[in-house]
């Protein structure tokens, strides 16, 4: 590593899981104290884990985590439980103890430390269940060291070729890497070279899959509302505050992993449908095309889109927005940014990547 560490120092990326599996025997296996829905992909992994989290924060399944990357302006924005962030002394606190679990001469990474710290948290804070998105690719990503309930992949796109490879099949495979054994996967729409490896993987593995487009889909209403057809539950007359069509199938990825956790916890379809309603309008993610608050900003958008794949969806957007106007005929507030945003709050990024 370069420089100072903690919770503000810089991030580096080194393949391995003996690092943090270290760590976390060293300090009483925090990862076993939860199990996750983990998401990998090249595009939509902040968005769908939003998603996710904040159906799941509104059912009874008892605290809910959220570890995401990167973030816009303070690092406590990366861990969260029910809504609220990591107080910043408690991340202090937790990167001085990872430093301290470091192996002899292989110290731990910044993302490495990053994810001891959020296990930690959620451990002492009686989470039973976290939305984990991965940092880069998934094999050797930090979080894949904890244990899941149900994985996700939601696209797989040309990205971060120095470490995932040079074709799609590659890149899947680390993709891929999150998979265990027996636990259900959730797809988002992946190409034929993509799908073909997560589902060779998935076979081998015993891992039941559900892929969009195929086992459960969406449609839109006139109204502009979504409805959503998913094994043993049908949803209709969703909203969905974030703007973009993407978004759309983003939302129903998330139902689809949820709806897989929380019938699996004994969560009826009522009970799912009503959380599902109430999150999917409150459900924002800051960065991903979204026009900007304030007035000064007017007809300013901004969006984190940094690979081919998001650069088309991005510009099909822009294609739809009629000259001058915002899009979707929603203000800049109710889009992406809170009326009020707090400080740490707001920031331009995407889904850039932070690896373990």
């Amino acid at each position: 590593m370069i420089g100072r560490t903690g919770p503000y120092g810089p991030e580096t990326v080194r393949p391995g899981l003996s690092r943090i599996v270290a760590a976390f025997s060293r300090s009483g296996h925090p990862e076993k104290a939860f199990r996750t829905l983990h998401v990998a992909g090249t595009n939509g992994k902040g968005s769908t884990a939003s998603f996710a989290y904040d159906v799941l924060r509104r059912l009874p399944l008892g605290p809910i985590g959220l570890y995401i990357s990167p973030h816009l302006v303070a690092p406590e924005e990366r861990v969260r439980i029910d809504g609220g962030r990591i107080p910043p002394r408690a991340l202090r606190d937790g990167f001085r103890n990872a430093e301290r679990l470091s192996p002899a001469g292989d110290p731990l990474t910044w993302f490495e430390m990053m994810t001891w710290s959020a296990s930690d948290w959620f451990r002492r804070k009686g989470v039973r269940f976290a939305v984990m998105e991965t940092g880069l690719g998934g094999r050797w990503d930090a979080t894949s060291a904890c244990r899941p309930a149900v994985s996700v992949i939601t696209t797989v796109g040309y990205d971060h070729r120095e470490w995932l490879g040079n074709t799609l099949g590659s890149i899947a495979a680390e993709k891929a890497g999150i998979l265990r054994r027996g636990v259900p996967l959730v797809t988002g729409r992946l190409r034929p070279a993509a799908r073909a490896v997560v589902l060779r993987r998935a076979r081998r593995l015993g891992c039941g899959v559900w892929e969009l487009g195929r086992t459960f889909d969406w449609r839109e209403r006139r109204d502009g509302t979504m409805a959503v057809a998913l094994p043993g539950l049908d949803l209709d007359r969703l909203r969905v505050r974030m703007i973009g069509g993407f978004q759309r199938d983003n939302a129903a990825v998330a139902l689809a992993a949820s709806w897989l956790l929380a019938s699996g916890e004994g969560i009826g379809p009522a009970a799912f449908a009503a959380a599902a309603t109430k999150a999917l309008p409150a459900s924002r993610w800051p960065g991903r095309w979204c026009p900007l608050p304030l007035r000064k900003n007017a007809r300013a958008w901004v969006d984190g889109g940094h690979n081919p794949e998001a650069a088309s969806a991005l510009a099909r957007e822009i294609s739809g927005i009629p000259p001058g106007g915002r899009g979707g005929g929603l203000s800049p507030c109710g889009a992406c940014f809170p009326a009020r945003t707090p400080r740490g709050t707001c920031g331009i990024s995407g889904d850039t990547s932070t690896g373990s």
